[in-house]
């Protein structure tokens, strides 16, 4: 049945962080919240598995509203932004934490190890690890209480560049083994868009759109999803250029260089993916197209608009 959330308000002291937030994540599936630092996703996390009170709206997991219980009765695991091992503990002594007083807990501890791929590091110090295998450990000591919900926290933010690929790889193919409904919070839009089955944008404690990743960016809500969402993000502009109403929006690969109806001078060239990404003056609006060929500043190029967005003039 998964997780409800209605209403929700948070607050500290005077400051509002969390405004009426409405979500419904699906029995098993992996959602993401995207939102910059502050937005108020990592609190939304905090009040779902019990750590903050909530000033008022309900929270029901499963069908059983939990709003009022203490962490201990949600069956939420929450993966910290830091991990938060002990650093004096052996590998096996951490997962082993949450529930060394039932039976069969080292047996437990033994098959989330075995399951995680980290058997062969269990008398190794947190100090002898690498990101990634603190990040295992530290999904490991989660799962092993056999959670309903998981919750992480920013889990890629301390793992090197090279890592991130094969760490995100890793916690989708844990999901989808595991089919544990999964809330995941990162301010990374990459990252959103890879991990995802569906997605919420989140602003100043405001859910403004949720949706599967090829929704958010097909056809993005305002035009604060739209050019957060996105890589290149899509290019706003003001759509007087374009003799339309309100505001434009466009993808890169929606602006053909070459030949069109439009001319713009060529401000600046970058080599992405084996593609050149153009950065285009039009009546003093930026537009970014992908070219075959590689433009010198200070050109004039043409183009064609294959798709646009608009949106009104209300709104983020």
């Amino acid at each position: 049945m998964g997780v409800l959330i209605k209403d929700l308000y948070k607050s500290y002291g005077n400051h509002l962080v969390l405004k009426g937030v409405n979500l419904e994540i699906k029995d098993g599936e992996l959602f993401v919240i995207l939102g910059y630092s502050g937005s108020g996703k990592t609190t939304l996390l905090r009040c779902i598995a019990g750590l903050e009170k909530v000033n008022s709206g309900r929270i029901y997991i499963d069908g059983v509203e939990v709003t009022d219980r203490p962490p201990a009765k949600r069956s939420v695991s929450m993966l910290f932004q830091n991990y938060v091992l002990y650093p004096h503990k052996t590998v096996f002594e951490n997962i082993l934490m949450p529930i060394e007083r039932e039976p069969d807990a080292r047996k437990r501890v033994l098959d989330i190890a075995e399951e995680l791929g980290i058997k062969d590091l269990l008398n190794r110090l947190p100090s002898q690890l690498s990101g990634g295998q603190q990040q295992r450990v530290a999904l490991a000591r989660a799962l092993v209480k056999r959670p309903r919900v998981l919750l992480l926290d920013e889990p890629l933010s301390n793992i090197d560049a090279p890592q991130r690929i094969a760490a995100r790889r890793f916690i989708k193919d844990l999901q989808r083994r595991e089919r544990i409904t999964t809330i995941y919070v990162t301010h990374d839009q990459i990252e959103a868009m890879a991990e995802a089955d569906r997605m919420a944008v989140m602003m100043d404690g405001r859910i403004l759109q949720v949706g599967t990743p090829e929704e958010l960016y097909n056809d993005p809500a305002n035009k604060y999803v739209a050019s957060f969402v996105g890589d290149p993000p899509m290019a706003i502009v003001d759509g007087k250029v374009f003799n339309v109403d309100g505001y434009v929006g466009l993808r890169a690969e929606d602006v053909a260089i070459g030949e069109g109806p439009y001319e713009g001078t060529v401000e600046g060239v970058e080599f992405i993916m084996g593609k050149y990404l153009v950065h285009i003056d039009f009546k003093g609006e930026e537009i970014r197209g992908f070219s075959n060929f590689k433009p010198k500043e200070g050109d004039k190029v043409r183009f064609s608009i294959l798709k646009m967005k608009t949106f009104n003039e209300r709104g983020p």
